[in-house]
């Protein structure tokens, strides 16, 4: 065994933390020869293969990725037989054994070369053990969006893997794509469409249940948390049913798709209208049109009504600059990571046309106010939805129209001569500078200064810091130009150092567009 496979098999033994991935090994991978990779293969299948509670399963996954460069670099110069064989993937993927949250990438591999051995392999695997999770399944699947096959090695195989809750909604999305672009002459589960019909109504019972919290009475143990994952799962695998019945074109096949639009969630409600819509039924014109004064939902609803050629079923207001602005920040305020839900309201607080970091013509600008009220104290805050869609989990409501465009344009600003360091970590030149403006803050009175961050704008410097002035806490950046100073506003949510500094940096920003255009 070369060196340089016995380091990647003590790499794999470390853990994560004390693992230096040696650029050496990342070479090795560029320029070994193709049969060295099936001996690193079988050196694998002599480990202990890790668990998923393991911290070494993720150096695994990184070794999967490397592999998976590598494979993508040979078949683009057509090499000629690929290491590993699609076998010895094939028990590498049931060695990791069904618990393994990386072993996925092995799927994708054999996707990515799309003959007929290494897809009857990657199918037989989804059939019988597939991936743990939904995103698992989808990531085996996506080379097939690029890649093109013997589509029939696909389907209808693929369908047995539709009894498994996390292959359902990847297997008809990717039927749905191909049948879409015209690669499948017709959708191949269109002898299933009963079947279909028959998942979708199980999939909106479940929601509804959920929706009207009777599921409780089923399912008492239910955490938050699952219900959530239920959600999220019964979303995607409803869109994907609704988009394959309207591909299909069985318009008697609608029963399922009207049962959806009864749902309250506007995304289902919507991906149903556009299916019937698709069936050339007449309702799904009228709620898709109606949808579109859902701000969190509007600009899906403007998209099929583009792509259904009905834009005049949708009220113009909804298709202005304004509304597509504000559809896109209740979309993004929507989000899992964001808030999870969308606002109880929202409301145009400032439009005006700027200059803005990746444009040369001034833009149409829209900062909205949002509001949640869902019991206690109502939550408030500000956001723009164009030409950015950015919020934030700092209170910006005491900010004013000018420092509110300069922190979002601060915040996605990006230029090698605009960076920062951490306070605690500046060479000697970036600490003398330092000193000397904590001198200054202290000469004109500011109190308990805590550096946080010592910033580089072109030529100007600048120190962001926690601080007090009289009796007021807050936040600064101070420059050769002087002090910004913000004292907190909000206990709950008060401005950072950081947020001061992205105010300084836009505001920096906008007076260099200014200077340029004058």
């Amino acid at each position: 065994m070369n060196p340089e496979i016995q380091a990647i098999i003590k790499l794999l033994a470390s853990p994560p933390a004390q693992q230096v991935w040696p650029v050496a090994i990342e070479t090795w991978f560029l320029g070994c020869e193709a049969t060295e990779l099936t001996v690193l293969a079988d050196e694998l299948l002599l480990q202990e293969p890790p668990m998923p509670t393991d911290e070494e399963e993720s150096s695994w996954g990184r070794l999967f990725e490397t592999m998976m460069q590598r494979q993508r670099a040979d078949v683009a110069s057509d090499q000629s037989p690929l290491h590993p064989t699609a076998e010895k993937l094939s028990d590498l993927y049931e060695f990791l054994g069904p618990a393994s949250q990386v072993r996925h990438v092995l799927l994708m591999m054999l996707a990515h070369r799309a003959d007929e051995q290494s897809i009857r392999l990657m199918v037989a695997q989804l059939i019988e053990s597939p991936p743990i999770e939904v995103s698992g399944f989808a990531v085996a699947l996506s080379p097939f969006l690029q890649r093109d096959t013997n589509w029939e090695l696909l389907f209808p195989a693929l369908f047995q893997a539709l009894s498994h809750p996390v292959a359902a909604s990847a297997v008809l999305d990717l039927s749905n794509y191909l049948t879409r672009q015209g690669k499948l002459d017709v959708h191949p589960a269109s002898p299933l469409v009963d079947q279909l019909e028959q998942l979708l109504k199980g999939v909106v019972n479940q929601l509804a249940s959920i929706e009207d919290g009777s599921i409780m009475k089923t399912a008492i143990d239910l955490t938050a948390e699952d219900i959530a994952a239920q959600v999220n799962e019964g979303i995607a695998l409803a869109t994907a049913l609704c988009d394959a019945i309207a591909l299909i074109g069985n318009s008697e096949k609608t029963s399922a798709l009207f049962q959806a639009m009864d749902l309250a969630h506007r995304r289902i409600q919507a991906e149903a209208a556009a299916a019937l819509v698709r069936l050339d039924v007449e309702a799904g014109k009228q709620r898709l049109g109606g949808l579109a004064e859902e701000a969190s939902i509007r600009l899906r609803v403007l998209a099929y009504a583009e792509e259904l050629n009905i834009l005049n079923e949708i009220d113009t207001q909804y298709q202005s600059s304004q509304a597509r602005a504000e559809g896109a920040l209740a979309l993004h305020l929507s989000e899992p990571h964001i808030m999870g839900l969308p606002p109880t309201s929202i409301k145009l607080l400032d439009q005006s046309q700027r200059l803005w970091p990746g444009f040369e013509d001034p833009q149409d600008c829209f900062l909205f106010q949002f509001e949640y009220a869902l019991g206690g104290d109502p939550y408030r805050n500000i956001g723009i939805g164009a030409p950015e869609v950015l919020s934030s989990g700092t209170d910006l409501t005491g900010l004013s129209t000018d420092d509110l465009y300069a922190y979002f344009a601060g915040q996605i600003v990006s230029h090698p001569d605009i960076f920062e360091m951490p306070a605690n970590d500046l060479d000697s030149q970036a600490e003398v500078k330092a000193s000397r403006f904590q001198q200054q803050l202290r000469a004109e009175g500011y109190e308990d200064v805590s550096p946080v961050s010592f910033g580089f704008f072109f030529e100007h410097q600048s120190l962001s810091a926690n601080a007090r002035k009289g009796e007021s806490f807050g936040v600064l950046t101070i420059d050769d130009a002087g002090v910004s100073w913000f004292p907190h506003q909000s206990l709950e949510r008060p401005l950072t150092a950081d947020d001061a500094y992205n105010i300084y940096k836009g505001r920096k920003l906008f007076a260099s567009f200014q200077e340029h255009a004058g």
